[in-house]
């Protein structure tokens, strides 16, 4: 075969294969057409698994700007048109400059060829283009509440995650409650204990422990920059939660991630049902015909016949106990505790456990943390299984597993992750912009965590210098305090 017959024949192969890998966006009609509509103000999008979202004036919420990194990382690709991480790569997060992210960085990887959720890639640019540092076999430890089924019911609606969603997270469960004006949560009890956080809205909860005293409280949602309400129910305390006002929403926090189990979760009503009539007349010393009207399947759900007093007027509905008040309050105003500040800036934290502000929650210790843009929750460890929420902003971290295995997280609001006992981690605020609340939730009596930046200040230096490489009058400058937040 000639020279000249073999150019033929590559040129008629690269006609018939240069419209599979071509962009819509090429095509001139196609761009007339998008120029067209944007400026009469349509929202019409190009569409197709290579169409670029930039290209029709879409831009990603969840990518950072152009401009974040210095440019010296950062380098212009004429072959994919797009920016790509350069040396030296210091583990920033990938940048593809409004583009649909690509599994590529830095000469690794190839692009996509097939379809990719590219909104859900621009939310998890770490699992697309992750750093070189991480390495290793480390599991799932993220969830989005977004992700979980949501149960529509009559006064409101709950979406949980369980051990069947995220399975590292065995201590701690988790959902999300709505209850629409005046509606309730049933009675009922666990054998585990809860712990609330309110997110919006204003509610309203009554008890009563094992020593028959009772106990009402409002429970208040953030309000005018203020911090929420949280509560805490022992295991087997019976109790129930009423939406007052607009109504309310919780984030509900359960010590078992198998939370779903049989023998969990009971209902009065379930129960009540399941049991012979006249065994529950003769227990409640009523006619059976006052019973014909119990559910016959629990309504987890329902709607109030009659409006509850309005907020601030709990005690209007309190019924008066021989036996007295539960001696400790199940109720925590946020709002009331001061921030503890980072030594350094950067942020604040606020810590409620049984061993120092909240007697009552024995089972469970948090922290409500406040990252400023670009700050991070240290590099740090817990002694126990670390449950995260995030309520607001976007955040990055990376779980270190031990033995050369480690794996870089993206969270946006309604993430869920844990970090298993021991696994060093930090949390990275990736807004320039914006702050980054979230929660940190422990199965244990106090908060505790260990400080990788104060375990090397109090550390003779040496030691470190020798195996890190790093100058002694370098070291010698580290923080002897934690620094919780960094700026």
């Amino acid at each position: 075969m000639t020279f000249q017959t073999r150019l033929l024949l590559f040129a008629v192969l690269f006609a018939l294969i240069r419209p599979l890998f071509a962009s819509p966006i090429d095509d001139p009609q196609i761009r007339d057409f998008l120029s067209r509509e944007l400026a009469e103000g349509s929202y019409v999008k190009p569409l197709g698994p290579l169409a670029r979202r930039a290209a029709a004036g879409h831009d990603p919420r969840h990518l950072r700007p152009d401009d974040y990194l210095p440019s010296e990382y950062k380098r212009y690709d004429p072959f994919t048109k797009r920016d790509s991480i350069a040396p030296p790569d210091i583990g920033q997060e990938a940048n593809f400059n409004g583009n649909d992210p690509e599994p590529e960085r830095n000469g690794l990887g190839a692009s996509f060829l097939a379809n990719s959720n590219h909104e859900i890639d621009e939310q998890n640019l770490d699992n697309v283009a992750g750093p070189t540092s991480d390495q290793g076999s480390v599991v799932n430890l993220k969830w989005s509440m977004s992700l979980s089924k949501t149960r529509l019911l009559k006064g409101g609606c709950v979406r949980e995650q369980t051990i069947t969603d995220l399975p590292p997270s065995k201590d701690i469960a988790a959902a999300e409650i709505r209850l629409a004006p005046n509606a309730y949560r049933e009675l009922h009890w666990h054998r585990v204990a809860e712990w609330g956080y309110m997110l919006g809205g204003h509610g309203r909860i009554a008890t009563v422990d094992q020593n028959g005293k009772n106990y009402i409280s409002d429970i208040k949602g953030p309000t005018n920059g203020s911090d929420p309400d949280i509560y805490y129910f022992p295991p087997g305390v019976p109790h129930s939660i009423q939406a007052l006002d607009d109504g309310l929403e919780l984030l509900l926090i359960f010590t078992d991630g198998n939370f779903d189990e049989t023998g969990t979760t009971f209902m009065l009503s379930d129960w009540l049902a399941r049991t012979p009539l006249d065994i529950v007349s003769q227990n409640f010393g009523v006619n059976i015909s006052m019973l014909q009207n119990i559910p016959q399947q629990d309504p987890y759900i329902l709607p109030s016949k009659v409006p509850p007093p309005q907020l601030g007027k709990a005690d209007g509905e309190a019924v008066e106990d021989p036996n007295g008040q539960v001696p400790m309050p199940y109720v925590f105003h946020l709002d009331e505790q001061p921030k503890q500040e980072a030594p350094g800036g950067g942020g604040w934290i606020k810590i409620q456990d049984s061993a120092t502000n909240f007697p009552v929650s024995r089972l469970l210790a948090s922290a409500l943390v406040y990252v400023e843009p670009n700050g991070m929750r240290e590099l740090h460890w817990h002694l126990y299984d670390e449950w995260l929420y995030i309520i607001s902003g976007t955040g990055r971290a990376t779980a270190f597993a031990g033995s050369g295995s480690s794996r870089t997280f993206d969270f946006q609001p309604g993430d869920t992750a844990v970090f298993p006992i021991s696994y060093g981690h930090y949390i990275k605020n990736t807004s320039p912009t914006e702050p980054l609340i979230f929660l940190e939730l422990f199965k244990a009596p106090q908060f505790a965590d260990f400080s990788a930046v104060q375990w090397l200040a109090l550390t003779p230096p040496q030691i470190t210098s020798d195996l890190l490489g790093i100058p002694v009058e370098v070291i010698e400058g580290f923080m002897k305090e934690k620094p919780i937040i960094i700026a």
